[in-house]
């Protein structure tokens, strides 16, 4: 797999630029007459970004591998063109289906229908890692961070959380079950009752965050959790002696009262959005902000 900006360097190559310049976050390329200044933003677009596009004679580029928000787009330097995540799936597209495609012709017929391959399958395997699929496009998101925040800054994480399928019996002696999410790095426990399709990928750029929390210590912190949420506290009052009594007490299910089912380590897409009146944290997979800071 290449980086960015070695399949970006073949994009300008197969448009017929010629670089001239490079130096880092910005590549001068020209085409006979015709010469741009590329100003490569990466996912995030920061104001060192705007500054370098305001200092470029002639015509400038801005390069980012996301969708601008919309307050971004209007802060751009008049005339500037826009290379942005939807142009790139495009032109980068159109460019590797065209030399996939004469590749695949000179390679003869297996080189655009395939060769004939068998393969064996283990019907047994269970995947024990996925993402949960987002239900929350960036423009959703950018709309949301703005009303909210008045969101600039938009970094999407994908948070591990320990999966888990549950059964409790409750004091009452009923049956409750259900899914618990518990957070990998915070120890947060969520009891999510949407359901989930998962992936096995994110194919927006962001940046994977690794558990706090050792594998082997999340069913401790899986029990505890259901303990705590079955707790019935129960208050009785009752006068003696011209005084009232209070007796507080609660009762919570024990171990044997719990059957917990270990699924695996999921990948919860959370969008942190920093605005100018502060951070919110988007939950991509319930469409749901999840916490505001």
């Amino acid at each position: 797999m290449k980086d960015f900006y070695r399949l970006l360097e073949e994009y300008i190559e197969y448009e017929g630029y010629d670089i001239v310049e490079a130096e880092l976050g910005k590549t001068v390329i020209n085409k006979g007459e015709e010469e741009l200044n590329l100003i490569i933003a990466g996912p995030v677009v920061h104001e060192d970004d705007l500054l370098k596009l305001e200092e470029c004679e002639g015509k400038s580029v801005l390069v980012t591998t996301e969708e601008l928000p919309g307050e971004t787009k209007e802060s751009l330097p008049e005339g500037v063109l826009l290379w942005d995540r939807e142009f790139l799936i495009e032109k980068l597209g159109e460019m590797v289906l065209e030399k996939s495609t004469l590749e695949g012709i000179e390679e003869g017929e297996e080189g655009i229908k395939g060769p004939e391959k068998k393969f064996e399958f283990d019907v047994e395997h269970d995947v024990k890692e996925g993402v949960l699929e987002p239900i929350m496009e960036f423009e959703e998101v950018s709309e949301l961070g703005e009303k909210l925040v008045g969101g600039f800054k938009y970094r999407l994480e994908v948070v591990p959380h320990y999966l888990f399928e549950y059964e409790v019996t409750t004091v009452e002696g009923s049956k409750e079950e259900g899914k618990l999410y518990l957070n990998a790095v915070s120890g947060e426990s969520n009891y999510w009752k949407r359901p989930f399709k998962i992936t096995s990928e994110v194919k927006r750029s962001h940046v994977k965050l690794e558990p706090n929390i050792p594998e082997e210590h999340c069913e401790e912190k899986a029990f505890a959790s259901l303990k705590e949420k079955y707790t019935v506290r129960k208050e009785q009052r009752w006068e003696e002696n011209g005084a009232t009594i209070v007796e507080k007490k609660q009762e919570g299910p024990e171990d044997d009262d719990i059957e917990l089912d270990y699924k695996g380590i999921v990948y919860v897409p959370m969008w942190a959005v920093e605005g100018t009146d502060g951070i919110v944290v988007i939950n991509a997979a319930r469409g749901k902000v999840e916490r505001e800071l």
